[in-house]
């Protein structure tokens, strides 16, 4: 089978790699190191032989330790044979599609929205169904037009909050109006929680903590919180029969992940937690920022409330993104991700990554901003 296309985001980031001087506002990862204890505990790992292959599902000590953790930051009840690790969120997202479509099944994708789903579903044989989160529904779901795509092919419906590439964090009445369709169509309800603690304003709300049917997947991962990106580590809870399928897919692509990464998960969940309150301290003053640049410049569509990702309107410019990211790339030195990436809704815009230092998003930005201007 030929794979259906590339992301958009690593088209362009594969160029920033060998663009001399590029100022990175493309990537969704944290520049920070990852907290010092972590990485002391991976090393100490290496040194107490935890270097062989766990159980696929990981160490029932982690797998403990993330029942303790989703029952006091999600509110989410699941056990040992509830909870799955896998190769990072993307590993368990995966995972989860591969269980539970079959060929022609229906998925429905926010848009915008991270296109590797939609990657995904190439191989896992399923078809995507986009509902629109538009920029003057400040990209909240429009719920009515949600429901208006759903036919008896459907199968899953995806909810990414806080989302990536907007930055919008849905109000707990939105979610409950989201699992009252998941639940009125007998859908499952995949909720990408990667972002679950990297909250700018407000309060995060997990489906999972209100909907108790046996049909959601709550995903979570250590690569944004902690700053883990390269550990790949992720995590999913979900109904008992449901993660013993998962289980099985993961075990047929990768045995199991890296002990050294679960034991350095464990320090990450029973360590100091006061590194998240640095790092979100740090993205929402970067946020403030690049609002205030965007906003002087009249581009600026929407404040994000979660996650580390801000959308930029480029309209003026009269170029397709895609083509707009390279030109910046190419005339100004800076990376960022076209809104053609994430679908159809926002051809018109780029999304800037606020995980990158504050000089260098005040420089970025700027170059941002005059690049547009120069008409």
């Amino acid at each position: 089978m030929e794979a259906g296309f590339h992301s958009g985001i690593r088209e362009v980031a594969n160029e920033a790699i060998i663009t001399p001087n590029a100022i990175r506002l493309d990537v969704g990862q944290p520049d920070f190191r990852t907290p010092d204890h972590i990485g002391i505990a991976a090393k100490a790992a290496i040194d107490a032989g935890y270097t062989f292959y766990t159980a696929t599902a990981g160490l029932a000590s982690l797998r403990e330790m993330l029942s303790a953790k989703l029952e006091k930051v999600n509110s989410v009840n699941a056990g040992l044979d509830s909870i799955t690790v896998g190769p990072g969120g993307v590993g368990v997202i995966a995972a989860a599609f591969a269980a539970i479509l079959e060929t022609g099944d229906e998925v429905l994708l926010p848009d915008p929205g991270w296109p590797n789903y939609r990657m995904m579903l190439d191989w896992a044989h399923g078809t995507p169904l986009y509902y629109r989160c538009p920029r003057e529904m400040k990209f909240q779901p429009d719920l009515e037009h949600l429901e208006s795509l759903i036919t008896p092919r459907a199968r899953i419906m995806v909810v990414n909050s806080p989302n990536n590439p907007t930055g919008a964090v849905y109000p707990r009445p939105t979610l409950e109006a989201l699992g009252a369709i998941a639940q009125r169509h007998k859908l499952w309800l995949l909720s990408d929680e990667c972002y679950d603690q990297i909250v700018l304003d407000g309060t995060h709300t997990s489906i999972g903590s209100f909907l108790g049917d046996g049909r959601v997947i709550t995903v979570g991962t250590f690569s944004k919180t902690y700053s883990m990106t390269g550990w790949r580590v992720g995590y999913g809870a979900a109904g008992a029969k449901l993660v013993d399928n998962m289980v099985k897919v993961l075990e047929s692509n990768s045995s199991c992940i890296s002990t050294i990464s679960q034991k350095a998960a464990e320090a990450a969940l029973t360590g100091p937690q006061d590194c998240i309150t640095e790092m979100v301290t740090a993205y929402r003053r970067r946020r403030d920022v690049v609002v205030d640049l965007l906003s002087e410049a009249g581009l600026l569509l929407s404040v994000p409330e979660g996650a580390f990702y801000i959308m930029a309107d480029i309209a003026p410019k009269g170029m397709p993104a895609r083509d707009f990211a390279f030109a910046l790339l190419r005339q100004k030195g800076v990376s960022v991700a076209p809104g053609s990436a994430f679908g159809e809704q926002e051809l018109g815009s780029v999304r800037i990554s606020l995980a990158s230092s504050d000089s260098d998003l005040r420089e970025g930005v700027s170059r941002l901003c005059e690049f547009v201007r120069a008409g």
